[in-house]
Formats: structure tokens, C-alpha cells, sequence
């Protein structure tokens, strides 16, 4: 089994969920101003700034907490899907006063098997809820629309990528993944984030920082030396904040080392030619729909917990010209029977038994359970 990729958030269930705290944090930083200016004017600068930065840090805070707890809403566990990399999102340094620029999840879109970029779903799919009739007319016109590609076959795939039941009672949209900005359609594209730990470190940053500045403000207090003491200490948490800060951006996803990945992608999209080659990829993660993708909201594997590069890579031509290789759906459907069992919660529990938690040999490190192991030869006994 591969590595699992780490995983920094949670999703949360419809009824758990709740829009973005943006205006929120922003009110919380405000009343900290609102209260730190009189105590910056009547009494010293240092503790009012410090208490106003205190307030900064809680407010990102309430953000980062809906960031890693909220935002994501779960539509039904985890799920496989198989197709090429399309396009790529690298995470980019911003600036260190936006929080979402902390944000340090490798994206990238999957064109999904046997579609090619061109293929859309009809224009009904496109920005709407979800309806109770639209997958049964799906289904109904699918033969028209797709003439060459069996509903049974794909019907997995697509549902993915389909506005769930579960999103109308939040009124929330389904803009889905488009090839192109401009173009508003949706086509066989799903979403895929590999996480990144910059949020969760964040979180961990804004939580010693808002102690450490009201511990200033109190400090402050202190006659003769607390004034000269709570200076340098606000200056020296500053500056600690910015060097932590520029070290978490950096602190980046990648796409997988090994499995024959070396650590980069071959997409479709930043393929040079024709003759260029495109990574195809077996992909396995959490199936959710993103709340804060404002305007361009979609259903994602996020985080995705590994991936497999299922051969050798095709070229942009053939698959521009819907030629795949042979056997992806029979090597899909293995690999989903496979991890299947592998994360059957019966084989979990197996694996936790004693005799089962050995790295040498049972009947060195281990312990003998019900099932004969034989001795090692003595050559390799240590």
C-alpha cells in the first residue's frame, strides 16, 4: 500500500456547516482596535498595541479554525477516480497579512477517463443546485450525448463531479471545473488537493502569538521595568511571527516523491506538443464539496490520501483525440477491490493483532499468534 499523504483538515456534515467567519474575524480584530486605542492613548503604547495584535490573532484564528474544520463539506467518504493530469495549481508564496495565502495545498485537476477536454456536460449541469430529476435525464440522454462511452461504465466517475442532495438544502451552487475561464461549462474535470500543513501551522502560530501578546499587555503593567521588558518583547514577537510566517508558505506540497512520480507531473495542459507525454493516475481521497471557492464551487478529492501512477505516460495527442490506453476501467475496478480490503475495518483489526506488528520476524520481535510461522535461518538471526 502506498504512503498516505498527511491530512491537516475535516469535513463537516451539511447540517454542521456553516458560511465563512470572514466578517466575523473582521469584527473581532475591530473591537480589539476599539478597546486597544484607549489603552494605547490613556496608558502606554506597547500594551494597547499588544492587545490589538492580540485581537488580530484571535480573529484569524475563528478563520483558520472554519478553514480546517468547516469549510469542507463531506458528500460520502472516501472515493477513487482515474484519469490524466490536466492542469496544475502549485502552491504560490503570497503576502503574509492574507491568511488564505497560507493556503500550501498542491492542486490539480484530473481529466477524467475515457473523456476527453473538450466533452461538457449539457448547460442544465452548469451553476445549478442539485435536482431530484436532472441524473435521471442524464442517464436518459447519455446515449446521445456520449455515444461511444457506456453510462455503466463511467457512471462512478461522473457522479463525482454531479451536484449531491445533500447541497440543495444550503442553497449552494455547482460551478464545477471548466477547461477555460471563459468558456462556463463543465466538463469531465475533478478537482484534486494534495494538503499542505501551512493552515494548520498557521493556526498553531496565531494561537502561541495571541498568548504571548496579552502575557505583553500584563507584563506592561509591572512598575519600573515592565514598560523596557514588554517592548522588547513585542518587538522580538514580531519579529518571530514574520520569520514563522515566511517559513510556513514555504512549508509546500508536492506532488508524490516516490511510485515513480520523482516529485513533478506531467500534465496535459503544460504539455508542449502533441508527441508530449501525460501522466495517467490513479487517485484516492476524500470526497467533498468546497464551500469557499465563491463563484467556482465544485465537488474534490480533498485531501487526496494517495495516488498511483497506473503505466507509462500517453501523449497530449492521443488523448486529445480520446485515445486511452487499453484496460483503465478493469485496472480501476482492481485497484478499488484491492485498497478495499486493505481498508476494511476487519483488516485494520487484524493487522493490530500481536503476533501481526513484527518488522523482523515474529518470533523475534513479535508474538506468536494462531498461525505458524517457520524459524528463520540462523544467516540472518541477529
Amino acid at each position: 500500500m502506498p504512503n498516505w499523504f498527511p491530512s491537516y483538515t475535516g469535513c463537516v456534515q451539511p447540517s454542521g456547516w456553516y458560511r465563512t467567519t470572514i466578517t466575523q474575524a473582521i469584527l473581532i480584530a475591530a473591537a480589539s482596535l476599539v478597546f486597544g486605542a484607549p489603552l494605547a492613548i490613556l496608558f502606554a503604547v506597547t500594551p494597547g498595541v499588544a492587545f490589538v495584535l492580540a485581537g488580530v490573532c484571535i480573529g484569524a484564528i475563528v478563520f483558520c479554525q472554519w478553514w480546517l474544520t468547516k469549510r469542507l463539506i463531506c458528500l460520502g467518504g472516501d472515493r477513487s477516480a482515474v484519469g490524466a493530469i490536466y492542469h496544475l495549481e502549485p502552491p504560490v508564496a503570497g503576502t503574509p497579512i492574507s491568511v488564505a495565502d497560507y493556503d500550501t495545498d498542491y492542486s490539480f485537476n484530473l481529466l477524467l477517463w475515457p473523456f476527453i477536454p473538450q466533452d461538457v456536460l449539457p448547460q442544465s449541469f452548469v451553476g445549478q443546485q442539485w435536482s431530484p430529476t436532472a441524473e435521471a435525464q442524464l442517464i436518459a440522454d447519455w446515449p446521445a450525448l456520449f455515444p461511444g462511452i457506456v453510462w455503466a461504465d463511467v457512471s462512478a466517475q461522473v457522479e463525482l463531479i454531479l451536484a449531491q442532495q445533500s447541497m440543495a438544502s444550503l442553497s449552494l451552487g455547482m460551478a464545477g471545473q471548466d477547461i477555460s475561464p471563459s468558456t462556463g461549462q463543465q466538463h469531465f474535470l475533478i478537482h484534486c488537493e494534495i494538503e499542505g500543513p501551512g493552515m494548520h501551522e498557521l493556526l498553531t502560530l496565531l494561537l502561541v502569538m495571541m498568548a504571548l501578546f496579552l502575557a505583553i499587555t500584563v507584563v506592561s503593567v509591572i512598575p519600573g521595568v515592565g514598560t523596557l521588558i514588554s517592548v522588547i518583547l513585542l518587538l522580538l514577537a514580531i519579529l518571530a511571527a514574520a520569520i514563522a510566517g515566511n517559513a510556513i508558505m514555504h512549508d509546500q506540497a508536492t506532488p508524490p516523491q516516490d511510485g515513480g512520480w520523482g516529485g513533478t507531473f506531467n500534465s496535459f495542459e503544460d504539455a508542449a506538443g502533441d508527441g508530449a507525454p501525460v501522466d495517467i493516475a490513479y487517485v484516492y481521497g476524500r470526497w467533498v464539496y468546497d464551500s469557499f471557492h465563491i463563484g467556482s464551487e465544485s465537488n474534490e478529492l480533498h485531501p487526496v490520501h494517495f495516488m498511483i501512477k497506473m503505466r507509462e505516460p500517453v501523449t497530449k495527442g492521443e488523448l486529445a483525440a480520446g485515445i486511452w490506453p487499453p484496460g483503465i476501467g478493469g485496472q480501476k475496478a482492481r485497484l478499488d477491490a484491492q485498497f478495499g480490503v486493505i481498508n476494511n475495518p476487519g483488516t485494520i483489526e487484524i493487522q493490530k493483532r500481536p503476533e501481526n506488528r513484527w518488522t523482523l520476524h515474529p518470533l523475534i520481535d513479535g508474538c506468536a499468534g494462531a498461525t505458524p510461522y517457520p524459524t528463520p535461518p540462523p544467516g540472518i538471526i541477529v
